[in-house]
C-alpha cells in the first residue's frame, strides 16, 4: 500500500472514530437532558396539582386526613384538562378517580404497586415503559400522606426530538466524512508529493541517473532533497572520476602492451629451436592477448558511457545477421562442446548500427557456451512480435541468482555462482550500454530446463 492511501486511511479511520464517539456522546446528553427535563416538569406538575388538592381538601373537610371520594372525583375533572392522564389514590392503594379508562397506563399491576407503594412512603417514583413515562408523588397534608398521584405522560415527543436531532447527526457526519474524504487526499497528495518526487530521484540514483529533485521550503523534506542533490553531486564526480581513472590507464596500458605483444612474437621466432623457453613464451603471448583484450573493452565502455561511441545506424536485416553469427560461432561453441538450435524468423529488420548488433550477439553466445555444461544446446530464436523485434538466446547451464540478474549488467559484476570461471564482467554491460543505445530493452530470466534465457527487444522496422 502506499504512503498516500494508508494517510487517508489513517485520516479517515481517526475521523469515523472521533465523530462516533462525539456521536454517541451527544445522544446520550441529548437523551440524559431529555429525561432529566421530563423528571423536572412532572415534579412541576405534580406539585402543581398536590397544591391544588391539598387547597380544595382543606375546604372540604379540614379535619380529615384521608382524600374522599369527591374531592378526588372533582380535582380529576379540573386536572385532567390540564395534565391528561393522572389518577388519585388513597394512602391504602386504591383507586379513587382517574381521568382515563386505564389507569396503569400500559404496564402491569406489579410494576404499578412498586411505585405507587414507593410514593406511598414519601418518595417520589418514575418508570419507563413503551414510551411512556409513569410519576407517582405523595400527595401530603399536615405533615401526612393523604393519597397519591399519578401521572402518565407520553415520551413521543422526546423521543421525535431525539430521533431528529439524530437525523441531523448523521447526515451532518456524513457530509463532514464526505468533506474529511476530500481533504484528506489533498493533504495526503501534499505530503506524498516530495516524497514521491525524492523515491523517483532513489530510482534514478540508483540507475546512476543524477536528476537534481528540486523542493522548495525550509522543512525537513526539503532538507532532505538539498542533502540528496548533493549526495547526488558527490556520487557523479565520484563516477566520472572513476571512469576517467579506468579510461586513463586504459589506454596507458595499450602501448607497453602492444610492446609486450611484438617483442613476445618476436621472441617466439628466435627460439623456436629452444622447446624450454617457447612455453614460456606462448604463455607470456596469451596473457598478453586476454590483458589486450581485457583493456579494449573497458575503452569500448568508456566510450559508451560517456557518449563518445559513434553509431553508424541503417536499415538492417536482423535475420540474416543472427543467422550468420549463428554459423560464425559455431566453431566456438564446438570448442565448449555446446550444439547450436537455430529458430530464425526470416524478414526481422531493425535499424541499427551492424558491428554493435554483432558485438551484442557474441557476447550473448559467448556468456551461453562459457556457462553452459559440455553437450548442452544453446538455443537461438528470433522472432518479429507487434512492433518489436525479440531475439532469445537459452542456454542450460549454471543459471543466474534472481538477486544477480539485475546487478550483472554492471561493470567487473559477476554473479556469486560464476566467480570461477573465467571472464572479465564487462561483457554484459557493453551489451546493455549498446541495446540502451539503439531504444532497445534486455532482461535475463531463468530458462525453462534450468540455466538462462536473455531477451532482447529492439524497435522493428517495415
Amino acid at each position: 500500500m502506499k504512503l498516500k492511501e494508508k494517510l487517508v486511511i489513517y485520516y479517515l479511520s481517526a475521523t469515523f472514530i472521533i465523530l462516533f464517539f462525539v456521536g454517541v456522546v451527544a445522544l446520550k446528553a441529548i437523551k440524559n437532558l431529555s429525561i432529566n427535563t421530563i423528571e423536572k416538569q412532572l415534579i412541576d406538575q405534580s406539585s402543581l396539582a398536590e397544591l391544588y388538592i391539598t387547597q380544595f381538601h382543606t375546604v372540604q373537610s379540614e379535619s380529615s386526613d384521608e382524600l374522599s371520594n369527591e374531592t378526588s372525583l372533582h380535582v380529576i375533572g379540573k386536572l385532567g384538562l390540564v395534565l391528561g392522564n393522572i389518577s388519585i389514590y388513597d394512602r391504602s392503594l386504591n383507586l379513587l378517580a382517574s381521568s382515563r379508562d386505564n389507569p396503569a397506563g400500559g404496564i402491569s399491576e406489579s410494576e404499578n404497586l412498586k411505585i405507587l407503594s414507593e410514593a406511598a412512603k414519601g418518595n417520589r417514583a418514575y418508570l419507563v415503559r413503551n414510551s411512556t413515562a409513569h410519576f407517582a408523588s405523595p400527595i401530603t397534608y399536615g405533615g401526612n400522606t393523604i393519597g397519591i398521584l399519578k401521572i402518565v405522560y407520553p415520551l413521543s415527543f422526546f423521543e421525535r426530538l431525539i430521533a431528529g436531532v439524530a437525523n441531523i447527526l448523521f447526515i451532518g457526519t456524513f457530509i463532514f466524512a464526505v468533506s474529511m474524504i476530500f481533504i484528506s487526499i489533498y493533504i495526503a497528495s501534499r505530503l506524498t508529493k516530495p516524497i514521491n518526487q525524492l523515491a523517483v530521484a532513489a530510482d534514478k540514483y540508483a540507475n546512476r541517473v543524477f536528476t537534481p529533485v528540486e523542493i522548495k521550503g525550509s522543512d525537513e523534506i526539503a532538507r532532505l532533497s538539498r542533502s540528496f542533490n548533493a549526495m547526488g553531486e558527490q556520487l557523479q564526480e565520484y563516477i566520472q572520476r572513476q571512469k576517467q581513472f579506468v579510461s586513463n590507464v586504459s589506454h596507458e596500458l595499450r602501448t607497453p602492451l602492444t610492446a609486450i605483444k611484438g617483442y613476445s612474437e618476436l621472441l617466439a621466432e628466435e627460439i623456436a629451436d629452444r622447446p624450454d623457453l617457447r612455453k614460456a613464451v606462448f604463455h607470456l603471448k596469451n596473457e598478453s592477448d586476454r590483458l589486450a583484450g581485457l583493456v579494449d573493452e573497458v575503452l569500448t565502455l568508456s566510450r559508451l558511457e560517456t557518449g563518445r561511441e559513434e553509431f553508424r545506424r541503417e536499415k538492417l536485416d536482423f535475420s540474416a545477421v543472427v543467422a550468420d553469427m549463428a554459423d560464425k560461432m559455431l566453431l566456438r561453441a564446438q570448442k565448449y562442446g555446446i550444439r547450436i538450435a537455430s529458430d530464425i524468423t526470416a524478414g526481422v529488420f531493425v535499424n541499427g548500427d551492424r558491428e554493435k548488433l554483432v558485438q551484442v550477439i557474441v557476447n550473448l553466445l559467448d556468456n551461453a557456451f562459457k556457462y553452459s555444461p559440455s553437450g548442452s544446446t544453446v538455443r537461438l530464436k528470433l522472432y518479429r512480435e507487434s512492433d518489436e523485434a525479440i531475439l532469445m538466446v537459452s542456454d542450460q547451464g549454471i543459471g543466474i541468482p534472481e538477486k544477480d540478474r539485475e546487478k550483472v549488467f554492471d561493470r567487473f559484476y559477476r554473479a556469486e555462482n560464476a566467480r570461477g570461471i573465467s571472464g572479465t564482467g564487462l561483457g554484459l554491460s557493453i551489451v546493455k550500454h549498446i541495446v540502451d543505445a539503439h531504444n532497445g530493452t534486455i532482461k535475463l530470466v531463468s530458462g525453462v530446463d534450468s540455466g538462462t534465457t536473455a531477451i532482447l527487444r529492439l524497435p522493428a522496422e517495415n
